[in-house]
C-alpha cells in the first residue's frame, strides 16, 4: 500500500499514452483539470473529485500536471482481503468493476474535510512507521474505503450493505474472471450452486439491475475494449467473447449501442467521444 500526493509521488503516470496498473487507486483532486479516459469513460477531474480505478483498467490522461494538487492512494487486493480474510472484500466495493455508473464522486465539502483527515492519518502512520503500525493502516484503510462506499452507493442510489449478500459479490467476482469463458446465466447459477431466480433476486437487491443485464453490461464493456484498444477484427472479438458467430455479437453489439462494432470502432478512431 501507498498514500502520497503529488509532490510526493511525481512518478504518478499522468500521461497520454494508454496504460494499465495491476492494483488498486483511489485518487483524491484538491485541484483537478482536464479529463481521464477510463475503459471508453471520459471523466472530468473537478477540483474535489475523487475517482476509482479496477486493476488492469485501461486509461489514458489528459490533464495539465502542473495545475494538479492531489492524494493517491494505492494498495494491492492482498493488502485488505488476508489480513480479514475476506476474499470478496473489493468486490463488495461498489465502485470497483462497476460498469454501469460512473466512477466518480464528487461529495460535499464536509466530507472531503473528513476524509483528508483520514488521509493525513494514513500518511503519518506510513512515514512514521512503528510495530503496529500495519494493523494502523490497515484499520484506517478499511474505515475509509467503507465511508466511500456508502457515499458512492448513496449518489448512485445503490445498495450501501457489505454483508449478508455474499451471492451477488461472488457473481461480481465470477463474472469479472470468467466472463470471456461463458455469459449465460445458467453456468453462474450452477457455479454458486443456486437457481436463477435466487440469483437474480440476490443481483437485484444489490446492484439495481438484473443478471441478464449486468451480464450485458460486462459483455458491452469487453467489445468496446477491445475495438478501442487493440486491432482485433470482429471475427477474433467474437471468438474471445465466446459468439457462435461474428453477425451475432454484431447484431447484440448494435441493439445495446445503436452502432455497429466498426460504427463504433471508426467513432473513436475519429476522435469522437462515444459511451
Amino acid at each position: 500500500m501507498d498514500i502520497g500526493k503529488y509532490k510526493d509521488i511525481p512518478a504518478y503516470y499522468f500521461e497520454h499514452d494508454l496504460h494499465t496498473t495491476d492494483f488498486y487507486e483511489i485518487v483524491f483532486f484538491l485541484k483537478g483539470n482536464g479529463y481521464l479516459e477510463l475503459d471508453n469513460q471520459q471523466l472530468k477531474l473537478k477540483n474535489h473529485t475523487i475517482l476509482f480505478l479496477s486493476p488492469f483498467q485501461k486509461r489514458r490522461w489528459f490533464v495539465d500536471k502542473s495545475k494538479i494538487d492531489c492524494y493517491f492512494l494505492l494498495f494491492q487486493d492482498g493488502f485488505l482481503s488476508t489480513f480479514f480474510s475476506d476474499k470478496l472484500f473489493t468486490y463488495k466495493l461498489q465502485f470497483f468493476y462497476n460498469k454501469s455508473n460512473p466512477l466518480f464522486l464528487q461529495p460535499a465539502p464536509e466530507f472531503i474535510h473528513q476524509l483528508h483527515s483520514l488521509l493525513q492519518d494514513l500518511q503519518a502512520e506510513i512515514k512514521q512507521y512503528r510495530p503496529d503500525s500495519e494493523h494502523m493502516t490497515r484499520s484506517i484503510l478499511y474505515y475509509l474505503l467503507i465511508k466511500l462506499n456508502r457515499a458512492y452507493a448513496t449518489q448512485y442510489q445503490l445498495s450501501s450493505q457489505m454483508e449478508g449478500n455474499t451471492i451477488a459479490v461472488a457473481f461480481k467476482k465470477l463474472l469479472q474472471e470468467q466472463l470471456t469463458k461463458n455469459r449465460g446465466i445458467d453456468y453462474y447459477a450452477q457455479q454458486l450452486g443456486i437457481s436463477r431466480i435466487s440469483l437474480n433476486t440476490q443481483i437485484k437487491k444489490q446492484f439495481g439491475i438484473t443478471v441478464s443485464e449486468m451480464i450485458q453490461e460486462y459483455t458491452i464493456a469487453e467489445i468496446k475494449s477491445k475495438l478501442t484498444y487493440t486491432n482485433l477484427s470482429i471475427k477474433e472479438i467474437s471468438a474471445h467473447l465466446n459468439f457462435s458467430e461474428p453477425q451475432h455479437l454484431t447484431r447484440f453489439f448494435k441493439n445495446a449501442t445503436g452502432l455497429s462494432p466498426n460504427e463504433f470502432r471508426n467513432t473513436y478512431q475519429n476522435g469522437r467521444s462515444v459511451s
